[in-house]
């Protein structure tokens, strides 16, 4: 593998900020400027920064519906709510399919059939350690990674929900994965399944974290680097290419991105139901003692910085040899695409807003819920 020289990428060049700053930005919006649907007095209500100004990457979504549609039966086929009546309608309306189809968009065939089980995997397992305390997301956790690493050796009485699913999944995978992918992808989905567990046992115990180590253990929480190992998942690249330091500057961007349009947008669902000490907006709020307001633009604020480094940094992208280079490229683009995709969907899912969702992604007007 040879770095030949740098290269500038076609992008906008947006005025950069320090990485994480709190300074002010155009792009960042205020109440003042957003024409809102009158809300009668009583109701408390805050308004979401603008986290698609300024930000160039987007396209259209994959247009295999029907790998989508293979994936939710066979997500569905394993009863993972089977015991919550509802639950696997309200799942299905979250519809991430829609999240595979944008966030994969140049996938085809197995490739694509195994990214969309990939996320349907992410949030069964998210969906079921929301609801369990540290040892038994321990458990979770070590189902799937056992399947993971011997995907040929069902455990003795069998495997559990998640490590079926997660074997299936798997050995669907191999069958298009280079093994520089597959191995990548492990590593960076154990990190993940820990750190799941680590946020489960500081719930249980209700710890809460100052800005700072939040970050540490968000990264691994949001599930975003094992995602991106398949943007190229059939495709051979070595750890030293996606590990350069100006691609993983780009990488850590993006996840940090990526946590605070999560939080931002499930901020409001998980407050109501006291499930929001690892959201960065109660973070805030709590280690600044501020309203939900002033939390929410300290997030813009901080996120408008972390875009203008990922922009900055993607104008400065290594060069290698053909096809490599190509490939590293592609890499970078998804990484971009990313964010949008987690953006789009939080609007168009039923996941934080209900059917609300796409109003609101116009006018970025919410009211706050009840407490349950």
């Amino acid at each position: 593998m040879t770095v030949m020289a740098v290269a500038a990428p076609h992008a906008p060049t947006p005025t950069p900020l320090p990485k994480h700053s709190s300074s002010t930005s155009t792009s960042t919006p205020t109440p003042s400027t957003i024409v809102t649907p009158p809300q009668p007095d009583s109701i408390i209500t805050f308004t979401l920064p603008d986290l698609l100004a300024a930000w160039p990457f987007d396209h259209s979504p994959n247009p295999s519906s029907s790998i989508v549609q293979d994936s939710a039966q066979w997500t569905e086929s394993y009863g993972a709510f089977a015991n919550k009546p509802g639950a696997q309608e309200a799942f299905n309306r979250c519809n991430f399919g829609y999240f595979a189809s944008l966030a994969y968009a140049r996938a085809k065939g197995m490739h694509y059939r195994v990214a969309c089980d990939l996320m349907n995997l992410f949030f069964v397992f998210d969906e079921l350690s929301d609801e369990a305390g540290g040892e038994e997301v321990g458990r979770q956790a070590a189902d799937i990674m056992n399947a993971l690493r011997y995907p040929d050796v069902v455990p003795p009485g069998g495997d559990s929900l998640l490590g079926a699913m997660t074997r299936d999944f798997w050995k669907r995978t191999l069958q298009s994965s280079s093994p520089s992918s597959a191995q990548r992808f492990i590593r960076n989905f154990d990190e993940y399944t820990d750190a799941v567990r680590q946020q489960a046992v500081e719930r249980e115990a209700g710890y809460h974290r100052n800005l700072q180590d939040y970050y540490a253990l968000r990264r691994g929480t949001i599930g975003v680097r094992p995602s991106f190992d398949y943007f190229l998942l059939p495709d051979d690249i070595p750890d030293e290419a996606l590990e350069h330091p100006q691609i993983e500057k780009l990488a850590i961007d993006a996840i940090d991105m990526t946590i605070l349009a999560n939080d931002i947008y499930s901020y409001n669902k998980e407050q109501a139901v006291g499930d929001d000490i690892h959201n960065i907006v109660s973070v805030i709020m709590k280690e600044k003692d501020c309203t939900v307001q002033q939390a929410m633009d300290h997030v813009g604020r901080i996120y408008v910085g972390i875009r203008d480094d990922f922009m900055e940094n993607y104008k400065n992208l290594p060069v290698y040899e053909e096809p490599l280079n190509s490939l590293v490229h592609e890499y970078c683009w998804g990484m971009g695409q990313w964010v949008t995709t987690n953006i789009k969907w939080s609007f168009k899912s039923e996941r934080y807003f209900g059917k609300n969702g796409l109003s609101i992604m116009t006018h970025r007007r919410v009211a706050l819920r009840a407490k349950a």
